[in-house]
């Protein structure tokens, strides 16, 4: 009889509900500028993994710009990266960034881009180091002018790991 193991290594994810599955637990989102829809939506064929996933859509054009953000607890010293995905379409012009604030400066940041249903786009911003002491907060921010039918977009699968 043979015997096989199989090791698979994960690194640790500081954030709470990473995607969306507990229905946003631990994030915040400010509406900016009044859009249709931002929820957590459970619609599997939508979302990067598991069912759930944030969700926006709004017909207006210049009606999509928020924020979603969540402030890491317990965070040890040290050095870190924040990853994050999104998909949309009919965004038209944009400002779409994944960023890090450390005590209340943001010290990382990479921008990321919607084009269409399905092609998510994973981004990782720069390492950045910071204290235990340090207010670590991540997120996301999305504005979107509009196109055709408005802007519609789903994030999901957000990281913050160390860096070794």
């Amino acid at each position: 009889m043979e015997a096989r193991c199989y090791v698979s290594m994960v690194d640790y994810n500081y954030l709470t509900d990473y995607s969306f599955e507990e229905g946003g637990t631990g994030w915040t989102w400010t509406d900016l500028a009044s859009a249709d829809e931002l929820y957590v939506e459970d619609k599997a064929t939508d979302s990067l993994t598991g069912s759930k996933h944030m969700h926006f859509w709004s017909a207006a054009q210049n009606s999509v710009e928020f924020t979603l953000e969540q402030k890491a607890q317990s965070l040890p010293g040290g050095k870190y990266k924040f990853t994050v995905s999104i998909m949309g379409g009919d965004a038209g012009e944009t400002d779409i960034y994944a960023y890090v604030k450390v005590n209340g400066e943001i010290v990382a940041r990479a921008p990321m881009g919607i084009t269409s249903y399905g092609n998510w786009d994973t981004v990782k911003t720069p390492p950045f180091a910071c204290t235990a002491e340090d207010t670590v907060v991540v997120g996301v921010y999305v504005k979107c002018q509009g196109a055709g039918n408005g802007a519609w977009g789903k994030i999901d699968d957000a990281l913050l790991n160390s860096v070794q």
